[in-house]
């Protein structure tokens, strides 16, 4: 399983290869970790526990600009940040493409003494499944590609890309899908959209969706979040921290028509995230007026994660407008407590999923003033101390099909299917 970041590195996507791998042998499979170094992590206690038994092989790299999640500014010996940069967008899928292909001889090395019946991969970084491909090429095995988000298929990139680095990852892509066994996704407009452009068979993709862990969750006795929460307004927790690609924009638009129609009642409003947000977010914040609106917290580790989310009055969702493919992430956190979810997101199967489980309502990011008076109902119904608009059933329908080991299950199933036909 190559999954360039994996816990303890606390990076987006390090946690749906995480989940998979400790539920694998439930269901038959040995999983091995191909990863990149992180010496400066470290594991919990539950991560470490569940990770017992399970191999991962750590490729060390001499520069890691991913570290603590900031690319640095700063000169890095005799190479200004602005040169590294540039290289950044002159080079093809990402930057530790330059990590694995200076380590390919030790990395095939490693590979082939594991023998191992089936590759899987997963991107981004988009070098994960360059990787993977390479390797199950040069090695006759079955090949599974896992696409988190869109590749080359997107409006959204994830960093600034040139001509030349663009062309590349187009064929990069194509040569990954052309030749992968399966293709995984985790929504099924990003599958559909796939299918479409590459005019794949039905036979050749499946949508796997990212879950929470029960057990990964679960807290430890007499855990909770040392924040006490004001009582007097209504607490929103956005998981996360605001940044270019989950933005503020669509909460920062909403408010500030709260505040034009409902002066009075703007101030009953108080949003949490974790993390600071990134300096454009920030700004945005700040040129609103709505610095007394945030509150910006230290990040919390999964294991600590339900005491806060359970804190909440009402559980935040949020993400690009043109990131209409996607499914956040935080969704599957938020179904692991039973707390509303306001989201505010473009894509209609994150609305399905939450309206299937009775756990709240979704607004397009654009339609600011719906937001607003959604804002508006809650901080009534929280001073009236009555239900809020999109109350939770006492009969709520059972949601362990979220679950990581169901979705591991559906992995297996993949696995089974292709190492049986190997």
């Amino acid at each position: 399983m190559i999954a360039p970041y994996f816990v303890p590195r606390r990076r987006v996507g390090a946690l749906r290869p995480f989940k998979f791998a400790i539920h694998l042998r439930k269901y038959g499979y040995k999983p091995v970790i191909l990863t990149i170094a992180n010496p400066g992590g470290k594991l919990t206690k539950k991560e470490y526990n569940l990770l017992n038994g399970i191999e991962v092989i750590e490729v060390a790299s001499p520069i890691d600009r991913t570290e603590n999640g900031k690319k640095s500014s700063k000169k890095e010996g005799s190479i200004s940040g602005s040169v590294l940069n540039w290289i950044d967008k002159q080079t093809p899928l990402d930057s530790w493409i330059y990590l694995f292909q200076m380590r390919y001889s030790w990395i095939l090395q490693q590979t082939k003494a594991i023998d191992p019946e089936l590759i899987w991969a997963t991107g981004d970084p988009w070098s994960g499944l360059w990787l993977g491909e390479k390797l199950a090429s040069e090695l006759g095995k079955p090949f599974v590609a896992d696409f988190r988000d869109p590749w080359t298929l997107t409006k959204v990139n994830l960093r600034e890309r040139s001509v030349f680095s663009s062309g590349v990852d187009r064929e990069a892509e194509k040569k990954v899908v052309n030749n992968a066994d399966k293709l995984i996704f985790t929504s099924r407009l990003t599958e559909q959209k796939y299918a479409d452009h590459y005019q794949l068979d039905s036979d050749k993709s499946s949508t796997i969706y990212n879950s929470y862990d029960s057990a990964l969750v679960k807290p430890q006795s007499g855990t909770e979040w040392d924040f006490e929460l004001k009582d007097d307004v209504l607490n929103l927790i956005f998981f996360g921290k605001f940044r270019r690609l989950s933005p503020v924009n669509s909460v920062a638009n909403a408010l500030k028509v709260l505040k034009k129609k409902y002066p009075q009642k703007s101030d009953y409003i108080c949003i949490h995230s974790f993390g600071e947000p990134d300096q454009k977010n920030y700004k945005t914040i700040e040129d609103y007026g709505l610095k007394k609106n945030f509150q910006f917290h230290e990040p919390v580790v999964p294991e600590n994660m339900i005491p806060v989310l359970k804190s909440a009055d009402i559980l935040l969702l949020s993400t690009d407008m043109e990131r209409e493919e996607i499914i956040p992430a935080k969704l599957w956190d938020y179904l692991s407590v039973e707390k509303p979810i306001f989201s505010i997101a473009p894509n209609p199967e994150v609305g399905e999923i939450i309206m299937k489980s009775k756990a709240g309502v979704q607004v397009h990011p654009e339609e600011k003033e719906e937001i607003a008076e959604i804002f508006h109902s809650f901080i009534q119904a929280k001073r009236n101390q009555e239900n809020f608009l999109f109350a939770m059933e006492e009969d709520l329908p059972d949601r362990k099909v979220y679950e990581s080991k169901e979705t591991t299950k559906q992995l297996a199933a993949i696995f089974d299917e292709l190492t049986s036909n190997a």
